[in-house]
């Protein structure tokens, strides 16, 4: 048997103040209501699909395990004719041996933490698309705000707090996705337009593809006697670590030391039976468990 090594790692939805529900009501009321299986299958850009193929309530009854494709096509993959959800999923065995299944993912949400099993950077495109499918049968409003972050370790944001931030080195692709840029008055808003907004067509996306931008904030020539702690910068820092807003970050602290967004995450490497060009879905839902039951019995869920 071979095997895939996977990364299980801990998040949160963080849904606006005042919401009175959880993400794992969301979802279920979301799969009530949309029966239909082309309903659950949304876009991601022009050449991916999310599809949310099923949800299961564990044997202890805690929780519900999420089950998420990303595909390139759904022929193939999805079984349109279907009502029921478990068996909307085919095998993922392409007559021509060609991998057209791009990813899959497990989740095992409790409440609002979400424990995901190989959700890489797509914590921004599964927040967007949860609010899609809910906002769609109306089991939430358009006003509905929706963040999914990492759970940060604590003890390493207190050592940010105390020791302080001297250089902050982030990406911004995915940071002002949304940002509103408006082209009146100043002449430099073209430029920021061209670089933080919304590609227009494909031909712009396969121009991006591969672009990486980033922001650098550094301090100025203090003297070591004059500024032990620069406060400005190690709340930016802190913002960074603790609301997850980026892909990627690189905190330089004033003694020299590194904190980047990964020293952050509680994550754990599992080995997966593989299925077809996938891994096993039952043995990702057992280790999820497991998972969930060390974090548990480490305090480790807040």
């Amino acid at each position: 048997m071979s095997y895939r090594s996977k990364t299980l790692s801990l998040q949160r939805a963080y849904f606006h103040d005042g919401f009175n529900s959880t993400l794992e009501e969301v979802l279920e009321r979301s799969f009530e209501k949309l029966g239909d299986v082309e309903n659950r299958l949304l876009d991601i850009d022009f050449f991916s699909k999310f599809f949310f193929a099923s949800i299961q309530r564990p044997h202890d009854g805690i929780g519900i395990f999420l089950r998420v494709l990303e595909v390139e096509s759904a022929v193939g993959v999805i079984n349109f004719e279907t009502k029921d959800p478990s068996a909307a999923v085919e095998e993922f065995f392409h007559p021509e041996k060609q991998e057209f299944l791009k990813e899959e993912m497990v989740f095992y949400i409790i409440r609002n933490h979400i424990l995901a099993c190989n959700l890489k950077n797509k914590a921004g495109t599964l927040a967007t698309n949860v609010l899609e499918l809910a906002k769609s049968c109306g089991v939430l409003s358009n006003d509905t705000k929706l963040r999914i972050a990492d759970v940060p370790d604590q003890t390493t944001l207190s050592r940010i707090e105390e020791i302080g931030v001297s250089e902050v080195d982030f990406s911004i692709n995915n940071f002002m996705e949304n940002l509103t840029v408006s082209e009146r008055e100043h002449t430099g808003s073209r430029i920021i337009q061209m670089i933080f907004g919304k590609p227009a067509d494909g031909g712009e996306v396969k121009r991006r593809a591969n672009a990486i931008g980033k922001i650098v904030l550094k301090r100025g020539r203090f003297e070591k006697d004059e500024v032990r702690k620069d406060d400005w910068l190690t709340d930016i820092g802190v913002e960074l670590a603790d609301a997850d807003a980026v892909d990627r970050f690189t905190l330089t602290l004033e003694d020299g030391t590194k904190v980047s967004n990964s020293m952050l995450r509680k994550s754990k490497i599992v080995l997966l039976p593989r299925h077809a060009n996938s891994f096993s879905f039952d043995h990702a839902k057992k280790a999820l468990e497991q998972y969930y039951k060390d974090l548990s019995a480490a305090n480790l869920l807040r």
